[in-house]
């Protein structure tokens, strides 16, 4: 734990400097990932949420979008995220910081309707004690939303731990499966009421891993954009999807 409080104090994402709104702001323009995966899981975790409680908990909020999201959802929110370089991002977006804490440090009376774990449960040592954790703050029909790696993606059946193929040895801690993250969530008191892979690449990745240059990198760019989408649906179809996004309600 210790290890782990020395790495993330900075960053949760690998960062090994600071960075500025501006820099993160021009990646999701280039490649907006982070900001659409805010949007849609707030939007779904609302939908699911019938527990009448108006207040979110946002547990590694990182760059500040789905604090963001939630916000524009009409939630009061509660951020936690132990990183300075992510938080001072996080800060020039929203205006206010996160408690800088890790979750397991983290205590509170209140209860919440929605509960937001998006790229954290991977990093945390005691996962079933970190869900049974959410279970007590979220009140009876409040909905944890939370996205995990898959570890049965194509990218790990590809390049394993190389490149960083959503396998950061040692950060991660943990791997899950969709079947594995169903048995966490539903052991530790909650009803799944949806799970989704999604699967994003960026339309530039190959040329970048080629190398390639001038029109040659125009073409190979111009047939990812092509088949970007269709390639995505296909490996989600099949449980090979990049991430596993998946709702649950705490029982009644």
């Amino acid at each position: 734990m210790k290890w782990l409080q020395s790495i993330y104090q900075y960053s949760g994402q690998a960062l090994t400097q600071a960075i500025t709104l501006e820099d993160v702001l021009t990646r999701e323009t280039e490649f907006p990932n982070c900001k659409v995966d805010a949007e849609r899981m707030s939007h779904q975790a609302d939908w699911f949420n019938i527990s009448g409680y108006g207040q979110a908990l946002d547990i590694g909020s990182g760059f500040g979008f789905y604090t963001q999201a939630l916000r524009k959802m009409g939630y009061r929110t509660v951020s936690i995220n132990p990183g300075k370089y992510e938080n001072e991002v996080f800060r020039n977006l929203n205006g206010d910081e996160p408690l800088a804490v890790m979750f397991e440090n983290y205590q509170s009376s209140e209860q919440f309707g929605v509960v937001m774990m998006s790229q954290v449960l991977e990093h945390l040592l005691e996962p079933d004690n970190a869900i049974n954790k959410v279970s007590d703050l979220l009140a009876p029909g409040g909905v944890l939303a939370c996205a995990v790696p898959n570890y049965d993606s194509f990218l790990v059946k590809l390049l394993g731990t190389k490149d960083n193929a959503c396998l950061w040895v040692p950060e991660h801690v943990n791997y899950f499966t969709e079947k594995g993250l169903r048995a966490l969530v539903e052991r530790n008191g909650f009803r799944v009421v949806k799970v989704e892979q999604i699967t994003r690449i960026p339309f530039n990745a190959l040329s970048k891993r080629l190398r390639l240059k001038g029109r040659l990198a125009v073409i190979v760019d111009g047939l990812g954009r092509l088949l970007s989408i269709p390639f995505a649906g296909l490996m989600n179809f099949f449980g090979l999807g990049i991430y596993i996004n998946l709702y649950a309600v705490k029982k009644l």
